[in-house]
């Protein structure tokens, strides 16, 4: 990667859609690659089509006048992917370039699937990291999807981190359960894998029930209920 770039696949001003923030209006940021791929019978990253393209970007030249004039309206910067982490020291020298410090920054979200620990430096910058795990259902071998140290690394940062998991079914949630026990259970979120209104409709009422059983917090999948497919709103 060229000095001074990013891997940028997509800009975009919205709303969060999942996660503690749902509702506030963001700026994405989604960078390109993923060290996972996450492509099974059952259940597709729903962004995978975009992540897997990116055009190397000038730091000045990632966001125009609209971004910026969103954050001066309080709307957050959430950096996704793919897999943003995988990009990490670029980030900590874009974010340097575009807001000096981070008492001059929005609030910075990042999206992750909890696989790469974060450094120090880009810890000073980001204020919450929506950490999420990928289950069996995932179709990726567990070696390749679960990272235990870097998960409680991410759990010990107990006000910055959240876990959002992807489920459709009950054996979801023993996989939670037997997988990643070691999570503290105020922590977790569970998000149905519909990626359409349609499946989301079906699934909803399943996932809540888990959440009523388990104690887990419920994320909705906002942008799919107000664009169903649609990508980049």
């Amino acid at each position: 990667m060229k000095p001074n770039t990013l891997i940028v696949s997509e800009v975009f001003y919205s709303i969060q859609g999942e996660g503690p923030t749902m509702g506030v209006p963001a700026v994405f940021l989604r960078l390109a690659g993923c060290n996972l791929l996450c492509e099974s019978k059952t259940w597709r990253c729903d962004t995978i089509e975009v992540w897997q393209k990116g055009k190397a970007t000038p730091f000045d030249e990632v966001f125009d006048e609209t971004h910026l004039a969103a954050f001066k309206h309080n709307a957050h910067l959430v950096i996704t992917g793919g897999e943003p982490l995988l990009h990490q020291h670029a980030i900590v020298d874009f974010l340097t370039r575009i807001f000096s410090s981070p008492s001059f920054a929005p609030v910075i979200e990042i999206e992750t699937n909890g696989t790469i620990i974060p450094s120090e430096g880009i810890k000073r910058w980001v204020s919450k990291f929506n950490v999420s795990p990928k289950l069996a259902n995932s179709g990726e071998i567990y070696e390749r999807r679960v990272n235990e140290v870097a998960l409680r690394h991410f759990a010990n940062m107990r006000y910055k981190s959240m876990f959002k998991f992807v489920v459709s079914k009950q054996e979801d949630l023993l996989d939670i359960e037997d997988e990643f026990g070691f999570l503290p259970n105020g922590m977790i979120m569970l998000m149905p894998a519909g990626d359409t209104r349609a499946k989301l409709n079906k699934i909803r009422p399943i996932v809540i029930d888990m959440c009523k059983a388990s104690g887990f917090w419920y994320s909705e999948r906002l942008h799919i209920v107000a664009w169903n497919k649609k990508k980049g709103v």
